[in-house]
């Protein structure tokens, strides 16, 4: 006597598709316009309590949330819309170079040059974010790569 497939009981577990049964009703979660929107407004939130309601205690924090919420907001967008290459490593040099501008270029009468630590943090900020840019850059390149590859020998 032979067992029974695993396989083919996992198979006959599941339906293969919405003919098997009802299809799946759309949430509004599955909107492809969900997230961006959502990041935005988080970043209208943060850009209001840091520039216009300056009677809180986290204006700094709310900036710096307001500077990487409105970029995050911008990749969520374009990666729902264009779907392009290489958006990551775009959006990691974007806070490089904003960071940096803060870290280097700052006037000494900022939002942020009283305090050392966030100067200090503008300057490691920076670093880290061209660093993982490079990284980000070098994976879809390779991921590029293979598929030019996997391309090329399907030939």
């Amino acid at each position: 006597m032979s067992e029974p497939d695993s396989n083919e009981t996992l198979n006959r577990a599941q339906p293969d598709g919405p003919e098997h049964g009802e299809e799946r009703a759309a949430s509004p979660f599955d909107h492809p316009a969900f997230l961006p929107v959502l990041v935005f407004a988080m970043a209208l939130w943060f850009g209001y309590d840091g520039w216009f309601n300056e009677t809180i205690e986290s204006v700094r924090f709310n900036r710096y949330g307001f500077g990487f919420l409105c970029g995050a907001a911008i990749y969520f967008t374009l990666v729902e819309r264009t779907r392009a290459r290489f958006l990551l490593p775009l959006l990691l040099c974007g806070y490089a170079l904003w960071l940096a501008g803060l870290g280097w270029l700052g006037s000494s009468n900022a939002w942020y040059s009283d305090v050392e630590s966030a100067r200090a943090f503008n300057r490691y900020g920076a670093l880290t974010a061209i660093g993982l840019a490079a990284v980000a850059a070098l994976r879809d390149w390779l991921a590029l790569r293979r598929e030019a590859s996997a391309a090329s020998s399907d030939r």
